[in-house]
């Protein structure tokens, strides 16, 4: 029998449906409408197979029922069933099928409680709230960007919908907030081109949508979840949206997104006492250049768990909130292929000298772009966590090719290398080289010592900006229809003289780098307490 709740919720019933009363497949019994979007309608119903027990279940409409809709409706059937499984902070899907008008439908648990929105609209949540909220959203984010698999290879997932209203927070029997990540039905896997330009066709909700996203990219990466998530926390900080605009227009919220700088907590809140280290991490996830924010989710969750400590607040075992679900490890997908890199060895036909070269690494997760370097071992040691700097060069009208450059810079001692190699565009392995730098938006340098090559000494790995992971496309697509008649060796050449003369600007990147160090996530997350 349903509960007493469901009950009252259907006699306060006052939209006819044409489903409620009728049965899916025999087994699930809808019973009233209990919410509807852009994409479909969710109803509460009974699953008889299971004693009358409570789900809900979300059936695409019938207007929309078109091939790319039913793709999207798909994808967030496959995700939410995957990730589901893995984290208890992510609304779980219970089984999909067809009606029999050939609408396509899914059944996921049903939660009873509040969202974000409505909660923030007749409560002012304290401090510690606010961080056993966040962290939990977190914990959801980081397991979606963390990926699904699809035929053995890992797939990081990007929401790109987080708002107040795809919160969802319930209370457990121990009077625990439990809070769920709902509605992946415009979710990308991070490898996926969208292309989209135009207001009129753009999917998201503008007040939270990253200044990336609003342009159009056609690869987002999870710092445009990190920064949505900015706003969410500078509005349960405050009750406040960081940005006031004049009116709901797409050219207002790109114009606050992208140019406007996020006002002081004291002149929104100046009555709430809020940590500094919070006010710096909202600050940092609301930058407008990606480079500037939290490069994932685990970087936040370092300071919110540092916080809640600090306020004897901290969540207890995630496991006990998890019941009847598959336990899984959640691993970042760098960390196991920067374990494979440490089991690498110089290549037998590469000579014993300093020298560096790219490579493609298979790993179970799927195929890594790597750049290896042979350096002496005390050099290494001095650019282990110091500076460093990536630059592409590439020149139209040439043979198709990529100067792929990493500067390693410690200022301290007045140390810089310069690393580069040549991506040829119209060979295959350089092809699939840059297309994996575009699809994952890193690559690991691994350093070998001269004194002894046997073994990778240690591993680092670089991020791609958003911008240099679609200029790497661009140059991609371009030379597959590129006829230039110019030689290999003329371009390698035309290439060098240009990678000399932009030297000194790449130096210049670097002092102004290291003069923000203090002002780096990286280096306050360390230097918290």
């Amino acid at each position: 029998m349903l509960q007493n709740e469901i009950h009252r919720q259907v006699r306060q019933k006052t939209e006819l449906d044409a489903y409620i009363g009728k049965f899916l497949n025999n087994r699930y019994l809808i019973r009233d409408l209990i919410g509807k979007g852009g994409m479909g309608r969710v109803y509460l119903a009974e699953d008889v197979a299971k004693g009358g027990m409570a789900v809900a279940v979300k059936i695409l409409s019938m207007n929309l029922a078109n091939q790319q809709l039913s793709q999207r409706f798909a994808r967030e059937i496959f995700i939410g069933a995957q990730l589901g499984r893995k984290s208890t902070h992510i609304v779980r899907v219970l089984s999909y099928g067809v009606t029999e008008d050939k609408i396509p439908y899914y059944v996921m648990e049903y939660l009873q409680g509040k969202n974000l929105k409505q909660i923030l609209k007749n409560e002012t949540l304290k401090i510690p709230n606010i961080l056993e909220i966040c962290h939990q959203i977190c914990l959801g984010l980081q397991c979606a960007h963390q990926g699904v698999s699809i035929k053995g290879e890992i797939f990081p997932v990007i929401h790109r919908d987080i708002k107040p209203e795809n919160i969802f927070i319930i209370e457990d029997d121990n009077k625990d907030r439990i809070v769920k990540i709902l509605d992946f039905g415009i979710a990308k896997f991070l490898t996926e081109r969208t292309g989209i330009t135009l207001a009129e066709s753009f999917i998201g909700s503008l007040p939270y949508c990253s200044p990336e996203h609003m342009e159009g990219r056609k690869l987002l990466d999870v710092r445009s979840d990190i920064y949505s998530l900015g706003v969410l926390m500078f509005e349960m900080l405050t009750g406040k949206h960081p940005f006031q605009i004049k009116s709901n227009s797409f050219s207002d919220w790109y114009q606050a997104h992208r140019f406007e700088v996020p006002p002081m907590f004291e002149n929104i809140a100046p009555q709430i006492s809020i940590p500094k280290e919070l006010k710096k991490l909202v600050m940092a996830c609301l930058a407008k250049e990606v480079s500037d924010r939290p490069q994932d989710i685990g970087q936040i969750l370092v300071v919110l768990e540092q916080l809640q400590r600090k306020y004897n607040n901290l969540i207890s075992d995630d496991k006990k909130n998890i019941q009847n679900q598959e336990l899984v490890q959640l691993v970042p997908v760098t960390s196991l292929s920067e374990k494979i890199c440490l089991q690498k060895s110089w290549p037998k036909n590469q000579p014993i000298a300093p020298i560096c070269f790219s490579h493609l690494l298979p790993t179970p997760q799927g195929s890594v772009p790597t750049f290896w370097a042979m350096l002496a071992k005390k050099e290494i040691a001095k650019f282990i966590d110091k500076n460093n700097y990536t630059e592409f060069i590439f020149q139209k009208n040439l043979y198709p090719m990529i100067l792929w450059i990493t500067v390693l810079s410690d200022a301290q001692v007045q140390l810089t290398r310069w690393l580069s190699c040549f991506l040829d565009l119209k060979d295959i392995k350089g092809q699939k080289l840059v297309q994996n730098l575009v699809n994952t938006g890193y690559y690991h340098l691994l350093f070998f010592a001269l004194e002894d090559p046997t073994v990778c000494v240690n591993v680092i790995t670089l991020t791609l900006s958003a911008f240099q992971r679609q200029q790497l496309l661009d140059w991609l697509d371009y030379s597959q229809k590129s006829n230039t008649i110019s030689s290999l060796n003329e371009s390698k050449k035309i290439l060098k003289t240009e990678y000399e003369k932009i030297k000194p600007d790449i130096l210049q990147k670097l002092v102004k780098k290291q003069k923000q160090t203090r002002f780096n996530i990286k280096y306050w997350l360390l230097n918290l307490y």
